[in-house]
């Protein structure tokens, strides 16, 4: 039997620790959390950057309309902030969510690449339609301990 032992304890999200005993009283830490996690359905709590469920592909034509956002915390890469009602993704299908991880560009991998770099991908992109990959999931799996390596994506979804 498996009882006791192993105590895996469920990590507190990020701002779990900012959170102070005031801001509970107050009920501030319901809305820190629900900013934490806008967007991120709560009741996944590991998403597998080696699933190639976890991921959509769609292909635009420019302009895409979409708003970038470099990610924080220095692993790099970009996520999509916001679809504009302008360009192509806003009717696009899978439709696309805010905090979707870019990945690839085309056949060419970005995860981890600074802001300008990225863009620079797309914008040098001519085909008719330019092919985007995103993982829809927590930096933490993308570019943590758990990450898919780069024979993965290739065999899997470039």
């Amino acid at each position: 039997g498996g009882a006791g032992g192993g105590g895996k304890k469920k990590k507190p999200l990020v701002a779990a620790d900012r959170v102070t005993p005031f801001d509970r009283w107050l009920g501030l830490d319901k809305d820190l959390e629900a900013e934490l996690n806008d967007g991120v359905d709560q009741d996944v709590t590991y998403v597998d950057p080696s699933d190639a469920s976890n991921y959509v592909s769609l292909s635009l034509v420019k302009p895409m309309g979409i708003a970038f956002v470099e990610n924080e915390g220095g692993c790099g890469g970009v996520f999509v902030d916001e679809v504009l009602d302008s360009g192509s993704a806003a009717s696009a299908s899978p439709v696309l969510a805010r905090g979707d991880q870019l990945v690839a560009v085309g056949s060419t991998l970005v995860l981890g690449w600074e802001f300008d770099a990225t863009l620079d991908a797309i914008k040098a992109s001519d085909d008719s339609a330019t092919k985007l990959v995103l993982f829809r999931g927590p930096t933490s799996f993308l570019y943590g301990p758990t990450k898919a390596s780069e024979e993965w994506y290739q065999e899997n979804l470039l």
